[in-house]
């Protein structure tokens, strides 16, 4: 293979793309405490062994159990020597990258891509929603590769499609909605694949992979494993996901405060109005450009991916004690990004305007990313210092009241005290005090959720407590005695 200068101007700008996006990544990451959806993964991943690692996911349960490649990466990585927050959380860079390579044709994606609150925000948390960010990029460039006009005839974007459809899949149980979605958008575009035999004889090996994870998700369903629900899906955490992707998170109240109420919203509208109207105003932009560029059958087939596996999610919600929200949709985000990136690109009439309010709107998504990376207000629960207090107190023969979920109290007290001083607090959970006159130490996590519509402190109050620490998600109240 003789390699030409374009060649290699080619890997140079790949590695440059490679090395900018590992950079941004890295930057965006926390050292942030855990909060309660980290915990879990975060625990296992200290497990020895293999086979302890397998133990302790049946044994907790879950939805944890169905994420299992980015949990079993997790593991691996752990092995590594990464145990804090952050160098476990870095186990997503590799994500980052691929979310900007699969795309990396698209003139401005890497631009629009790295500025993305939302993208920057889930680099930073210990969930397959990174993964599952890049599986949606190459599920975008496999829709945009079948409906090039360049291979009637052939099967160009196929294996890409199968290999998205299979990431997604893999990622959670969740992610195989959105690869049921890309297979619908892809049919749709190239409808004569499934009546020709090359079609089959080439997804056979994929299809063997599927059926294996199916299986292993029907065995997870069947143990009783799922996603823990405190609330159901509604249109309006539905409306919150959107919310959220499009990047005005870093603009608003924190996550705590907008779901206790949206009046918190108020004194922020004039900063989210006018963000709004610009990111908005660029994706619209970049979606008229686009279907005045498109066939129809393009466009019904690009559609019926994005929006089949959200009405199906929707539905799910509604149904069961699931609450839809950004994060499940995280596959979707390039048909939140990619508009902007088209809008910033720019043709025909409307070129400059389109190119304003799109570089606009890149400024408010960095600011509201920026924002969200190191504002107190976007913190996430503290389950350390929460942890460490408990553990405190337990040294002191305390008794301790801990309302809140125990995964991340086990990866705190495994690394100051390994399995014995995890099996040491279980009793928190296990065998918590019968009543407030039993506790010294009562300590909550969003006490919104937990006492929702009743007057807890009132209580604690009469009962001679006293609040003496607060910070953020949690409240500590002692006796004083």
């Amino acid at each position: 293979m003789i390699e030409t200068p374009g060649f290699k101007r080619q890997i140079f700008k790949t590695v440059l793309l490679a090395l900018a996006s590992l950079a941004v990544g890295a930057a965006f990451i926390s050292r942030q405490s855990f909060w309660m959806d980290e915990g879990g993964p975060a625990f296992k991943s200290l497990m020895p062994t293999l086979k302890d690692w397998w133990f302790m996911s049946m044994r907790l349960g879950g939805s944890d159990p169905q994420m299992p490649v980015y949990m079993f990466l997790l593991w691996i990585w752990e092995k590594f020597g990464a145990t804090s927050e952050y160098a476990m959380r870095a186990v997503n860079l590799p994500w980052l990258v691929l979310t900007v390579l699969a795309l990396k044709r698209v003139r401005f994606w890497p631009l629009v891509c790295l500025t993305s609150p939302f993208v920057l925000y889930y680099v930073g948390e210990l969930r397959p929603y990174a993964m599952q960010i890049a599986a949606g990029a190459m599920a975008a460039a496999a829709l945009i590769k079948v409906g090039s006009r360049s291979d009637e005839n052939g099967f160009n974007g196929l294996h890409l499609t199968a290999g998205a459809s299979l990431l997604l899949s893999c990622s959670s149980l969740t992610g195989a909605v959105w690869a049921l979605g890309l297979w619908v958008g892809v049919l749709i575009l190239k409808p004569k694949w499934i009546c020709q035999g090359g079609f089959w004889s080439q997804i056979i090996p994929w299809a063997l992979g599927a059926l294996v994870i199916g299986a292993y998700y029907g065995f997870t369903l069947l143990q009783g494993f799922r996603a823990a629900g405190m609330q159901s899906s509604s249109i309006l955490s539905v409306f919150f996901g959107f919310y959220e992707m499009i990047g005005l998170l870093g603009w608003g109240p924190g996550k705590n405060e907008l779901r206790d109420s949206l009046k918190s919203t108020v004194p922020f509208l004039p900063l989210l109005v006018p963000a709004f109207i610009c990111i908005f105003g660029a994706w619209l932009a970049g979606i008229l450009g686009w279907v005045k560029q498109s066939s129809t059958r393009t466009i019904i087939g690009v559609t019926c991916a994005v929006l089949l596996p959200v009405i199906i999610l929707s539905a799910i919600g509604l149904a069961m004690n699931f609450r839809v929200l950004g994060r499940h949709l995280s596959p979707a985000i390039p048909a939140v990004l990619l508009p902007i990136a088209l809008s910033l690109a720019g043709s025909g009439r409307w070129k400059t305007p389109g190119r304003v309010v799109s570089v606009l709107a890149i400024c408010m998504s960095l600011v509201s990313a920026i924002t969200l990376r190191i504002s107190e207000r976007h913190a996430r629960d503290d389950f350390h210092t929460a942890s460490t207090l408990a553990l405190d107190a337990l040294e002191r023969h305390k008794s301790v009241w801990w309302q809140a979920d125990m995964n991340c109290m086990r990866y705190y007290a495994y690394l100051k005290g390994g399995m014995p001083l995890v099996l040491a607090v279980q009793h928190l959970e296990s065998d918590p005090p019968a009543n407030l006159l039993m506790a010294d130490y009562v300590i909550i996590n969003r006490p919104d959720l937990r006492y929702r519509g009743a007057d807890y402190q009132k209580e604690l109050l009469q009962n001679s407590y006293k609040q003496t620490h607060r910070f953020t998600g949690f409240e500590v109240w002692t006796t004083g005695f």
